[in-house]
């Protein structure tokens, strides 16, 4: 017969002086840095980001404008994930498709009940 024994985890402390600190390394809190520039935050090439969105249309004229993403293939996949959530629902949108946007497009949308005529809404836009 077999036995296997196993060695308890022994916590150290660690050797600095924030001594209230007995975590083991891949558990410490980093701590975040502020960027020196807008450019280091990463937010620039976000606003001008092109991609793909889903757009949701209700039957009383409201529309969602949701889930971005610049890759097509994974807004085909939200598509059909959404057009299968959807399908077997008592309450169901009259359309469900994707429009070419802008990130900044889809982060300053409304959640709910849009009726601006000015949301991106033909499928064909942008496309070669």
């Amino acid at each position: 017969m077999l036995t296997v024994v196993e060695r308890p985890v022994v916590m150290v402390p660690p050797r600095r002086r924030t001594a209230g600190w007995w975590l083991p390394p891949w558990l410490t809190p980093t701590r975040p840095t502020t960027p020196a520039s807008a450019d280091e935050a990463g937010t620039a090439p976000q606003v001008h980001l092109w991609g793909y969105a889903l757009r949701r249309e209700w039957p009383d004229g409201t529309h969602d404008l949701f889930g971005f993403t610049p890759r097509a293939d994974v807004a085909l996949r939200r598509l059909d994930r959404d057009r299968s959530y959807w399908r077997t629902g008592p309450v169901r949108p009259t359309a469900v498709y994707l429009v070419p946007v802008h990130a900044a497009d889809v982060t300053t949308h409304p959640v709910r009940d849009c009726r601006r005529p000015s949301c991106p809404d033909v499928p064909q836009r942008g496309q070669r």
